[in-house]
């Protein structure tokens, strides 16, 4: 956790909540990504998929708060923070890669593969196809390892935050207050270009970097969880009042916006259409994460056994984001004959897939203590 302070127990309740979220979008994503016979599939999808959008900017606003401003050198954070991440990140995807190779030894017919992976949509059991795959995973991934990308963003995150920080300190509020403006403005960049024209600001064949470029991204949610991590003095009646509002209304911009464009695109066609209202750095998705942070923040645990088992519960965290993919598939394959309606179908599969990935990461920290860092984080 954070060092030289306090352990915040509501911040151990927040990694749950996204933790879990995470687990069901991508629980749903087989419903989203793979033509359905059954339309209701399609709808609770959508319906559940936009809930958990939140999910990781939650992580990155826990980033900013835990870690900002850094108290040691640029070279002892890489040396302590990049590792935890960039090893377990090589080593699972190697495991990811090799998961379709096995099913072709295993004489499985290769439309498992698309239920295992649904973003995949060019499955090979060759084993020179998994090499590949492995000799790229420093540089890229693909849907064989579709939540790895949160990892890459992880890291370049690390590697701004000792210059980040810096700055941080000084504590001005007029910088922060336009810093934030200045964001706020580039998540909108994606709906303008829908818009207005694909080239703005400055885009153009032979320029990617416009003019609110260098303001955009991830990093906006590491100022937004440092600048938040002072509880307000607002009653808390008005604070989750607001904490409602703001989810609510982010929620009904992401949901009726991505509904309409699933009536135009699909995954196959144009990903980055379909999932214009799903973007994690969009105004209505800041909205949700906001509503999700502030009412959490107030919630104060005091009894000793709910902070203990809290702490257990996302000690494991890292290493349940590493490995849940693997099991999402099976699960929901061994639920969906039972004929259960697909929202408590969905929610049985998390928790499933969070006790099984809790247990083995967990598993692992007490079997191999000393190499559990970088197999789990």
């Amino acid at each position: 956790m954070q060092e030289n302070t306090q352990r915040l127990y509501w911040v151990d309740v927040l990694r749950l909540v996204a933790m879990l979220m995470v687990i069901a979008a991508h629980c749903v994503d087989i419903y989203n990504a793979t033509p359905q016979d059954d339309p209701m599939n399609s709808f609770w999808g959508v319906f559940i998929g936009s809930l958990m959008r939140p999910s990781v900017p939650l992580f990155a606003m826990m980033t900013g708060l835990l870690l900002l401003p850094i108290r040691e050198s640029a070279a002892e954070f890489y040396k302590r923070r990049i590792p935890r991440v960039l090893i377990p990140m090589v080593l699972w995807s190697a495991v990811y890669y090799l998961i379709p190779w096995l099913t072709g030894v295993a004489g499985l017919d290769k439309s498992v593969i698309t239920t295992l992976f649904p973003f995949e949509f060019s499955p090979s059991q060759e084993a020179g196809d998994a090499m590949r795959n492995i000799a790229r995973i420093p540089f890229t991934f693909n849907g064989y390892t579709t939540h790895m990308w949160y990892l890459y963003m992880l890291i370049g995150l690390y590697l701004l935050m000792p210059f980040f920080s810096a700055w941080v300190e000084k504590r001005d509020s007029t910088m922060t207050n336009t810093y934030l403006l200045l964001w706020l403005c580039s998540l909108t960049l994606p709906y303008l270009k829908q818009l207005i024209a694909p080239n703005l600001f400055g885009e153009c064949a032979w320029n990617e970097f416009g003019t609110f470029y260098y303001f955009a991204g991830f990093a906006g949610y590491l100022l937004l969880g440092h600048i938040l991590a002072r509880r307000h003095h607002m009653p808390l009646r008005r604070i989750i009042a607001m904490g409602v509002m703001l989810y609510i209304s982010g929620y009904i911009i992401t949901y009726t916006g991505y509904a309409s464009m699933a009536v135009q695109y699909s995954y196959e066609e144009a990903p980055e259409l379909l999932e214009l209202f799903w973007q994690f750095c969009s105004p209505n998705v800041v909205l949700m994460a906001l509503g999700i942070f502030l009412v959490v923040q107030r919630i104060n645990i005091t009894s000793p056994r709910l902070q203990s088992l809290l702490a257990a519960t996302t000690r494991c965290s890292f290493g349940t984001y590493l490995m849940h993919y693997i099991f999402i598939g099976p699960v929901i394959l061994l639920l969906t004959p039972l004929g259960m309606p697909t929202p408590l179908c969905v929610m049985a599969s998390v928790i499933i897939v969070f006790g099984i990935c809790w247990s083995l990461t967990a598993l692992i920290y007490k079997a191999l203590p000393r190499a559990a860092r970088y197999i789990v984080g």
